[in-house]
């Protein structure tokens, strides 16, 4: 596996799970093959660019957003990870204790903006 392999199918992974389809569902629009697509998200194959421009193309999306590897990325992928353990979290409170929870995070950001 490259690293950037790895890579463009994190950014695969990404546009996919945002666009709310499964991997079967990005295949068929992109008429590749689900195991192939499966593969191509875990960085064990090299989607040729032909392939590449189809899964764009059914993401609805420019090619360079799923070559797109830059530090930028990578920190955005970061702070997802991080909103995604601060949801589980909050997935358990009722809404007044989220409520809660937002309004004392809301605080925190006010003061930092202070200093």
């Amino acid at each position: 596996m490259s690293d950037i392999g790895v890579k463009i199918g994190d950014n695969i992974r990404a546009l996919r799970k945002a666009s709310g389809l499964s991997q079967e569902q990005l295949a068929l629009r992109a008429d590749i093959n689900a195991s192939y697509m499966g593969q191509v998200e875990r960085g064990e194959k090299n989607p040729t660019i032909d392939v590449l421009s189809k899964i764009a193309s059914a993401l609805g999306t420019p090619l360079e957003k799923l070559v797109q590897v830059d530090e930028q990325t990578e920190q955005r992928k970061a702070s997802n990870a991080v909103y995604d353990k601060i949801a589980h979290q909050l997935n358990g409170m009722s809404l007044k204790e989220q409520e809660a929870v937002y309004r004392f995070v809301k605080q925190i950001v006010q003061f930092k903006e202070l200093d």
